[in-house]
């Protein structure tokens, strides 16, 4: 089992850029470098062992993988594009669980 200590100081460590790739790679997956929102934050997360890059795309490690599905839900709902949010949050509800009238959109009478 992994010491939760080495991510958080990985979080601590990481620029407002390199959260922003962290964040759009998570979401989207391999991304090409025409589409990247950081070029800078890309190199960190390479650096950082958290990404690779490799015939013009950049993905994820499983390291990278793993501190992405560990960032604090309320930061990532305080961000302007909450895609990070919502698919930590979507994939975090155990399989079968109820969902309420607000988290599915449907009126609340």
């Amino acid at each position: 089992m992994r010491d939760s200590q080495p991510m958080i100081a990985s979080k601590l460590e990481l620029s407002p850029c390199a959260v922003s790739v962290l964040g759009q790679l998570f979401v989207e997956g391999p991304t090409s470098d025409d589409n990247i929102t950081s070029k800078a934050g890309r190199c960190d997360l390479v650096s950082a062992g958290l990404a690779f890059h490799e015939a013009g795309l950049s993905s994820l490690t499983p390291d990278g993988a793993h501190l992405a599905r560990e960032w604090d839900l309320c930061s990532l709902y305080a961000r302007r594009d909450r895609r990070w949010y919502l698919k930590l949050r979507t994939n975090a509800r155990p399989e079968g669980a109820a969902v309420s009238h607000s988290e599915s959109g449907a009126a609340v009478r």
